[in-house]
């Protein structure tokens, strides 16, 4: 997510034909620590208080649009590293999935793809252990708030993203499935 320049939070506001006072309501912020950050007095405001800014600017200027939370597929399909491959194989042919994520404990370290099994063919993947190298870099992680819009732009680059709650993952969200959305609205 790209967030607004330090700079733009004034241009923001005017924009939105606020007040100081109505801004930092709107925010939740105080309305000392935004006329700060606008004249220059802060230099590197924090990340959080940044996205609130920006997170409420989208709101307003995209209106109610449904969020990665409520797009996503909780119940996630994954593996383990060290699980075995010939299973993640068996596992994609049963579900119709062309990628599954592989966590280390609570984090995910890649993602294992028909693409990598592929691969693979001809060699014999019976005892074949998923190891880090044979992985596909680990997808993006957007929050459950993130909004469609912001979500579209992600999936150009991305097939999937994981979806964040708290700091669990909550879900996954394929570009597919944005996608068949975006064909009925």
């Amino acid at each position: 997510m790209i967030l607004p320049k330090i700079e733009d939070v004034k241009i923001i506001r005017k924009k939105m034909n606020l007040t100081l006072k109505q801004f930092a309501s709107k925010c939740d912020l105080d309305m000392s620590w935004i006329n700060q950050v606008e004249s220059g007095k802060i230099k590197d405001p924090s990340y959080l208080k940044m996205k609130k800014i920006f997170d409420m600017y989208e709101f307003e200027k995209y209106g109610r649009q449904k969020t990665a939370g409520e797009l996503c597929i909780t119940k996630i399909i994954s593996f383990e590293l060290g699980s075995s491959v010939e299973k993640a194989n068996k596992k994609m042919i049963k579900t119709g999935i062309s990628q599954i994520p592989v966590f280390k404990k609570n984090e995910c370290v890649g993602m294992i793809t028909d693409k990598i099994i592929t691969g693979l063919i001809g060699s014999d993947v019976s005892g074949l252990k998923i190891v880090p190298e044979m992985l596909d870099i680990p997808p993006p992680m957007v929050d459950v708030k993130m909004p469609l819009h912001a979500l579209v732009n992600i999936l150009k680059y991305f097939e999937y993203v994981l979806v964040e709650k708290e700091g669990f993952i909550h879900g996954i969200l394929v570009r597919q499935d944005v996608n068949r959305l975006l064909e009925k609205i």
